[in-house]
């Protein structure tokens, strides 16, 4: 197991439409749950970046390296 990685099992069903099933089962390739996480994944890194950009664009200290770029 990796340093900061969670595991966990659980159960969850959702009721969607059963045309809505099938796209899913589709576009999963039968492993649902490995998509689901991936998507859950992908979701949480994207709001990561979201806040780390919103931080730099609010709190940025830009004049740390003034002089390095001076001419």
């Amino acid at each position: 197991m990796k340093a900061g990685m969670i595991r966990v099992m659980t159960r969850l069903t959702i009721a969607v439409p059963d045309e809505l099933a099938d796209k899913i089962k589709a576009a999963a390739g039968g492993n649902v749950s490995a998509w689901i996480a991936d998507l859950a994944r992908d979701a949480l890194l994207r709001q990561e970046a979201a806040a780390v950009a919103r931080f730099e664009a609010e709190q940025a200290d830009r004049t740390w390296d003034l002089d390095r770029w001076a001419a």
